[in-house]
């Protein structure tokens, strides 16, 4: 190969790792742009004491229909990111975190019992031919499975759960894997939207910056599995029908010279 096809070749992997990042940077920016935005044009709405005085009306069972709301998220197909931030807002950093991994807990046990009672036929229609490598990884490290798809944002964490759950992965390593892994990015994601809320422009800028190298770090710890699972083509060849114990399976066995 010369050095123009080189280049070529060169210049054909930077633009696909472009694609990949900005793929994996653009629902973040958005959120986060869209934020910003709302607290600019609209700094009266989007104000911690403003919208506290919203849910008066809700009393005490306020972080109750919060953490209910995000219990039942995956139904809703919403990014949990967003309603971090928006808990953020509302309850601060230290009790949006609580409240958010509360829910993370109890969409992670809805979906891994929804997944078990479903079966393995809706993934393995979802998933197609990465299933098999899916099932596998998730059976072996039921933990890091789930706790690497959290960290990691190349990967669908509620899908893997799902993959997994329905796979045979036990509860507790897969739910705890999720809730442990969502911990850094909604840590930061509850203090980026409290910051927001009262205006605080440094701890905003701060907790933006952390999201981001949180997402790249999460890149780079779990690439090795992404690549396993989004590379692998498990062929299973079909057991070969054994002969029944005691009888002979062969014409040959049959007629001995």
């Amino acid at each position: 190969m010369g050095p123009a096809g080189v280049g070529e070749v060169l210049l054909a992997s930077v633009r696909s790792g472009l694609k990949t990042w900005l793929r994996i940077l653009a629902p973040m920016v958005v959120s986060i742009g869209g934020l910003v935005m709302l607290r600019l044009l609209g700094p009266d709405f989007i104000d911690q004491r403003t919208i506290r005085e919203l849910l008066l009306p809700l009393g005490d069972y306020a972080p109750v229909a919060y953490v209910a709301f995000l219990a039942v998220r995956p139904l809703t197909l919403l990014p949990g990111q967003v309603l971090t931030a928006v808990g953020g807002m509302m309850f601060g950093t230290l009790a949006a975190t609580l409240y958010s991994l509360t829910g993370s807990f109890l969409s992670a046990t809805l979906l891994y019992f929804v997944a078990r009672k479903l079966g393995t036929r809706p993934m393995q229609r979802l998933c197609g031919s990465k299933y098999p490598a899916i099932a596998k990884a998730a059976r072996r490290h039921d933990f890091q499975f789930t706790f690497l798809a959290c960290l990691n944002p190349l990967c669908p964490t509620d899908i893997m759960l799902i993959a997994g759950a329905a796979s045979g992965a036990r509860f507790w390593p897969s739910v705890l894997g999720v809730v442990l892994g969502t911990i850094p990015g909604t840590f930061l994601t509850a203090q980026f939207g409290s910051g927001l809320a009262q205006g605080r422009t440094v701890m905003t800028a701060v907790s933006a910056v952390g999201m981001v190298v949180s997402l790249v770090l999460g890149v780079i710890f779990g690439r090795r599995f992404y690549k396993e699972v989004n590379g692998a083509s498990v062929e299973v060849p079909a057991p070969e029908a054994e002969a029944p114990r005691g009888l002979p399976a062969t014409k040959e066995a049959l007629n001995p010279q």
